[in-house]
């Protein structure tokens, strides 16, 4: 033990993983190398189904079948598209007279996304704009 005390381990120079000494012991632990890199990637959305509840029988008139309350219930509402809610959003601001963080904060908008919004359909309506007066 005290020859193990009296020399000093390897510096390691940089490394991340320092190299371990082992000397005269015979059940010293060392550090495994490093695991190997996981391969591909895990999409949550191929492995993550919606399912609708199951429409409640009590609850139901008796002349509506359950194949057709199942099938309303398959196909939703399509939503709108970002751009126009966006668009709306804009719009609002704008006829409020509030400054952007303070129309955000009453929204419940994050004020990256509004402002990056607001210079992406600026730019949408100069390009039409250019492609109108040439």
């Amino acid at each position: 033990m005290i020859e193990l005390i009296a020399l000093p381990a390897e510096q390691s120079r940089g490394r991340h993983n320092p190299r371990v000494v082992k000397r005269k012991m015979s059940g010293f632990p060392t550090k495994a190398r490093a695991a190997p890199a996981v391969t591909g990637r895990i999409i949550a959305a191929d492995h993550i189904r919606i399912v609708a509840p199951p429409p409640d029988p009590v609850l139901l008139p008796a002349a509506v079948p359950l194949a057709a309350v199942s099938k309303a219930a398959a196909t939703p509402a399509p939503a709108p598209k970002p751009e126009t809610v966006w668009r709306a959003h804009i719009c609002s601001w704008q006829t409020s007279g509030l400054s952007r963080p303070a129309y955000c904060q009453s929204k419940g908008l994050a004020l990256r996304s509004f402002n990056a919004w607001v210079a992406r359909l600026r730019n949408i309506r100069r390009r039409s704009r250019t492609a109108t007066q040439t």
